[in-house]
């Protein structure tokens, strides 16, 4: 007869195990090994906001090893035993890993992450706008210098978004002047080229 500390261990084993944490084990390895991306950092008074850049380029061979490794391991859980909500997301693992697998081994880069549509809603009633507004080109001129071809998927989800981001730029130039309005020009002028690039990997 197992004792109780034994007992608990062995439980605790047996929950490591379970397939709902294999598969948060395998999504964590996932966007951890493909999906992880450097930050452009924007000094705030009180706070500094990172905002993501497209990944650098890695090894090639070692990723494809390790997408064979990851879908070898997704493919081997028992999605009979997840629920509806996880077995969607296993079924998004497998297809990201196959497409990776599919594509020699480009990077994966979702440029939807690479929005400011959230910030600027936040700021645009906060002292902190103008430094922002400032940054923001600057920003997106280090996206296009270390651009990568991105994953299709997401490509219309990232124009869809940055053009809910021109349209708040104009709501706020409506209701701007001076200053604060030679600031959004170039915003807006460096959203339009992110999209532009985006429209550009649509077309490939």
């Amino acid at each position: 007869m197992l004792k109780p500390f034994a007992l608990l261990a062995l439980l605790s084993l047996v929950a490591c195990n379970s397939p709902e944490k294999r598969l948060q084990r395998l999504q964590h390895d996932f966007w951890e090994k493909f999906a992880r991306q450097d930050f452009f950092k924007i000094q705030l008074k009180n706070e500094v906001l990172h905002l993501p850049l497209p990944p650098a380029a890695q090894a090639v061979e070692q990723q494809k090893s390790l997408a064979v490794k990851l879908k070898k391991e997704a493919d081997a859980i028992n999605e009979e035993k997840l629920d509806v909500a996880n077995r969607k997301q296993l079924a998004q693992l497998q297809a990201a890993l196959g497409d990776y697998m599919m594509q020699d081994g480009t990077v994966f880069f979702d440029p939807s992450r690479c929005i400011v549509t959230d910030h600027l809603s936040l700021l645009a009633d906060h002292p902190d706008l103008p430094v922002f507004l400032e940054n923001v080109p600057v920003y997106y001129a280090q996206i296009e210098q270390s651009w990568q071809t991105p994953d299709v998927r997401y490509v219309e989800k990232a124009v869809d978004k940055a053009q809910i981001t021109l349209d708040l730029l104009r709501e706020l130039e409506g209701k701007s002047s001076g200053e604060l309005i030679s600031r959004i020009k170039p915003v807006q002028a460096s959203v339009k080229d992110f999209i532009g690039l985006c429209q550009s990997a649509r077309l490939k």
